[in-house]
């Protein structure tokens, strides 16, 4: 029976190894990493709740945060795979089905978000034995290590480029000179203007007071890079700097289906809450990082997101080690297209089964928000007030500035003039 080994490292330090054998796939912690474990951070889901047994948790094999059947990966590394249309064209460019998620990663293994690499690497027979029996019982002399091709590049085929900013070029690579990671993406046949909506969202987002990731609108002209894309009639397209990334140096990055560990696959499963009581488990989230959730909550309820899901969430690790909110980012006011309203999670999990469509902020949600979470009521409630009344200030302007069709920006400012978190300023004259 044959073995697939990707070999998991975060920057230059190994961490384990992720095999496939039959229907189980398993991530084994390299042995150092058990006898002393890293400050290091590969996933908040995978730090013990006391240090002390840290080493236990990285050597229990069985435990589900590392283990998948049917095909999948364990739900850390699952996360790590593209999805929709770029899941098609590297599934076509390594010969594997869409549903091969170990060849997937493989694939796409030497670049993917944050500072966790998945490379192919070769064992010897004793190492393979202490993957897959954990030394309790001899290795059937038919379980044979199955060599895997590296991975290949998937700049070309992605609907969202990767691409550095030199000077004022966009190219896939570059040798020489300064340049700026990005991730250039496209305007789309059939949803016009999306480039537009978005880098209007941001804008409208930061001066709300929400930190946001830097982006900037630059002309398709200047994208010196093949790809594969039949692009629309439109000028330009989304440049977002990489916050992942500084220079030549990755910096680790998790979203939060990853620090809950939840299948991508139900990344509208949790809920607000959830993600909050997983910041107040870590010093340096807390309750600044809370607040920052409340706000960009809020910021989503006024622009009529309903796709703030687990995913469009993460943490960052400038020092590897310490976890901080990232920058906003995947924020568009969809609302402008069509009449949509609601949320990608309800506030508190208590309420997942109601409508999407319900307001975040009811007084009763407020309320029990706070006391799960043990922040002030007054603090969290003047968060969202301000929020509402820098919206309320600035994002008028703003939208009539805007470069949107006509109706685009009507849809805007009636919903901005019709929002309950805005109804009791108009009526105070505030």
């Amino acid at each position: 029976m044959n073995v697939k080994i990707l070999e998991i490292s975060l920057g230059t330090r190994r961490f384990g190894k992720l095999f496939q054998y039959a229907d189980l796939c398993r991530f084994v912690a390299e042995p150092e990493l058990i006898a002393a474990p890293p400050p290091e951070v590969l996933s908040l889901s995978m730090v013990a709740s006391d240090p002390s047994t840290q080493a236990a948790l990285w050597s229990d094999v069985k435990n589900p945060l590392f283990n998948a059947q049917g095909g999948q990966l364990p739900r850390f590394f699952q996360n790590l795979l593209p999805e929709g249309v770029l899941r098609s064209h590297i599934a076509q460019l390594r010969g594997c089905r869409e549903n091969d998620h170990f060849e997937l990663l493989a694939a796409c293994g030497g670049d993917l978000p944050g500072a966790v690499s998945a490379k192919p690497v070769s064992v010897d027979r004793g190492t393979l034995q202490r993957l897959i029996t954990q030394d309790q019982d001899a290795l059937e002399m038919s379980v044979v290590e199955l060599p895997m091709p590296q991975g290949i590049s998937v700049s070309g085929v992605q609907p969202k480029l990767g691409l550095r900013r030199q000077g004022g070029r966009y190219v896939a690579r570059t040798r020489a000179g300064a340049s700026t990671r990005v991730i250039a993406k496209l305007p789309v046949a059939g949803r016009p203007h999306m480039p537009q909506l978005e880098m209007l969202s941001l804008q409208m987002a930061r001066a709300a007071g929400v930190e946001v990731c830097e982006a900037e609108l630059a002309p398709l002209s200047a994208i010196k890079a093949e790809h594969s894309y039949a692009l629309p009639d439109e000028p330009d397209f989304l440049a977002v700097t990489r916050f992942d990334r500084d220079g030549a140096r990755r910096i680790h990055f998790e979203d939060f289906a990853q620090v809950l560990a939840v299948d991508p696959m139900h990344k509208y499963s949790a809920s607000y809450l959830d993600m909050a009581l997983a910041m107040q488990a870590f010093p340096s989230l807390g309750e600044s990082a809370v607040l920052e959730l409340v706000r960009r909550l809020a910021v989503n309820d006024l622009l009529g997101n309903p796709d703030a899901h687990l995913k469009n969430f993460g943490v960052l690790y400038a020092d590897g080690i310490a976890p901080r909110f990232a920058p906003a980012y995947d924020i568009v006011a969809y609302a402008a297209i069509q009449g949509v309203d609601g949320h990608a999670l309800p506030l508190l999990p208590t309420n997942a089964a109601a409508p999407r469509r319900t307001a975040l902020f009811t007084p009763a949600n407020v309320r029990a928000f706070c006391f799960s979470t043990g922040l002030h009521e007054p603090l969290v409630r003047r968060v969202v007030t301000d929020t509402a009344r820098l919206a309320r200030s600035l994002w008028p302007e703003m939208i009539d500035a805007s470069t949107l069709p006509l109706p685009w920006k009507k849809r805007l400012q009636q919903r901005l003039q019709a929002h309950p978190l805005l109804q009791g300023m108009t009526k105070r004259g505030k």
